[in-house]
């Protein structure tokens, strides 16, 4: 998985950016289609703001922006909207597939498109 950090109008601490890319590689594990994340924190007037771009493997992408008034604050934030929006995209996903076999089975196994 491919992560990529841009701050504009503000310099991220070493530290920081470390953490943001460790926590944002840990969201594999909620959903394991990722293929890469772009995350751009840009300064405001009087707050920060984050937004991650989430790309996966389907050509679906998820978009998160989030303000706060650190960047730690706003990278944070940003993460629990990702593992939300990562989570819900898994199970509507598995929900799908658990009705498309289930309907399979009720026919008898037959496929329509066959019929």
């Amino acid at each position: 998985m491919n992560i990529q950090l841009t701050a504009k109008k503000i310099e991220i601490p070493s530290d920081v950016r470390e953490e943001a890319k460790e926590k944002f590689a840990r969201l594999v594990k909620f959903n394991p289609r990722i293929q890469s994340v772009e995350v751009v924190v840009e300064a405001e007037e009087r707050r920060i703001g984050c937004e991650a771009i989430i790309r996966l493997d389907s050509h679906d992408s998820i978009v998160i922006e989030v303000y706060a008034d650190t960047i730690q604050g706003a990278v944070d934030v940003a993460i629990v909207k990702c593992e939300r929006q990562l989570r819900k995209t898994k199970e509507r996903d598995s929900a799908r597939r658990r009705a498309n076999k289930n309907d399979r089975v009720r026919d008898g196994g037959e496929d329509l498109a066959e019929v």
